[in-house]
């Protein structure tokens, strides 16, 4: 009764049911998997970027100088053309001295936080690294908010201005000379 069931669930989401000798176990396949061994080429059943692409980047910068204060500022560091796929985003903000009472967000033009929504960042450190997917990183950190990502944002398919990438740094970062350096990968 138990694979009957499955089997029913699995045909309802498109995905391919199989059972392992035995019976113990169950593999089951992917979309893309269930579509690719259905036979003739990938992209016949699968749009183009979602299998054997080949994965581009945008590496950027911006540079900070002298004492800075930034409210609400918004850095534009990547824009994509249309119909790309955002595999991960990497941001590395480097200064001169201690980074404190700042807050970040990473998204689109479209959302500001589409991929990780605001976190509060207040450390005595001059690094602070943010990962999509991924995670929020800065070392011995005094203290910070709860890191969520945004499953929504993975795997985004750009277009209009969702491929316009932007870091928001907010309420009142005060930074000493320094360089963000960032990374997104596409296919």
């Amino acid at each position: 009764m138990r694979k009957l069931f499955w089997k029913a669930v699995y045909a309802l989401s498109g995905l391919e049911y199989h059972s392992i000798a035995g019976g113990a176990e169950e593999t089951v396949k992917a979309g893309n998997v269930t579509k690719y061994d259905a036979g003739g080429s990938g992209d016949n059943y699968i749009p183009d970027g979602y299998i054997k692409s080949v994965e581009k980047i945008w590496m950027d910068n911006y540079t900070l100088t002298g004492n800075v204060t930034l409210t609400d500022t918004t850095v534009i560091i990547a824009r994509l053309p249309s119909n790309k796929k955002i595999t991960s985003i990497e941001v590395m903000i480097e200064t001169g001295a201690s980074q404190t009472n700042g807050t970040l967000s990473l998204g689109h033009e479209g959302d500001e936080d589409a991929f990780i929504p605001e976190v509060i960042v207040t450390h005595n450190l001059t690094v602070s690294v943010l990962s999509f997917p991924g995670g929020f990183d800065v070392g011995s950190v005094v203290a910070e908010s709860n890191y969520i990502r945004r499953m929504s944002g993975f795997q985004l398919v750009t277009n209009g201005t969702t491929g316009n990438i932007v870091l928001n740094l907010g309420s009142a970062w005060v930074m000493t000379t320094g360089t963000l350096k960032t990374i997104v990968r596409y296919t």
